[in-house]
């Protein structure tokens, strides 16, 4: 092994074999910190989709509860309100399920992120 060592330094293959070597490192640290960045870009949309997820979930669920007091007033009822809300949920919900809103969902944001993921290679190339 010693032989080797002083062969590779006698012939100055040495130190190109040493630069190859941080190259090879400098570009495995490269990709880390690119991984690194593209993992928080990703949790930072994530972590502001479920935000907006919640805020949305919230409105809704105020403005629900608002237009059932709302009926419940108008019709002089305690309870008429709250199951007019429940029934249009109710047919919102078979609505979805008759027309497979679901299915046409999920090939719009396959689509849009499709184009997302376009968009961002073509930035990163550029």
């Amino acid at each position: 092994m010693a032989d080797y060592k002083k062969l590779l330094r006698f012939l100055k293959v040495d130190s190109i074999f040493d630069d190859l070597i941080a190259i090879i490192e400098a570009k495995v640290e490269l990709v880390k910190i690119e991984l690194k960045e593209e993992a928080a870009k990703t949790a930072s949309k994530i972590i502001s989709v479920i935000f907006l997820g919640i805020m949305i979930f919230l409105i809704v669920i105020f403005l629900s509860i608002t237009i059932a007091n709302l009926l419940n007033y108008l019709l002089e009822s305690h309870f008429w309100g709250y199951a007019i809300i429940t029934g249009f949920y109710i047919l919102l919900l078979v609505g979805f399920k008759v027309f497979k809103v679901g299915k046409k969902l999920e090939v719009i944001i396959e689509a849009s992120l499709n184009n997302l993921n376009a968009s961002e290679e073509e930035e990163d190339n550029e």
